[in-house]
């Protein structure tokens, strides 16, 4: 269950006028650390806007309360191999796409840039 979020880093820049014709969204998950059951999940998310309009940065962390086990197992496969369950990968994708996206709005709307309001959930491919 996920028991907190914060935003370390918010940076937004227009770099031309006119219209974007789409966004490209990337979430990176920097580093997973923690202590007992809770996993401590620092990441950077980016919205590049097409047509080179603009480029919206969040960086923060959130915390996951997990059983004992599970946490420990995700550190240190995270520690090992950089590395962690498909299965939880994309809840935490999808919690990060929710929270990062949502903190944007008011940031892109600063710079006049459309809202990067956040798509679909993501689903693996079987």
């Amino acid at each position: 269950m996920m028991v907190n979020s914060k935003v370390n880093r918010v940076s937004v820049e227009r770099l031309k006028e006119g219209p974007s014709s789409g966004l490209k969204v990337k979430i990176d998950i920097k580093d997973i650390g923690g202590k007992g059951e809770d996993l401590a999940v620092a990441y950077s998310y980016s919205a590049e806007y097409a047509d080179g309009v603009g480029k919206l940065t969040v960086e923060g962390e959130i915390v996951d309360r997990l059983e004992k086990k599970a946490a420990e197992e995700a550190r240190k496969s995270w520690k090992d191999k950089k590395e962690i369950s498909s299965d939880y990968k994309m809840a935490l994708m999808n919690y990060i796409n929710y929270v990062a996206s949502i903190e944007g709005v008011v940031a892109a709307r600063i710079v006049r840039l459309p809202p990067p309001m956040a798509p679909p959930r993501i689903m693996r491919k079987e």
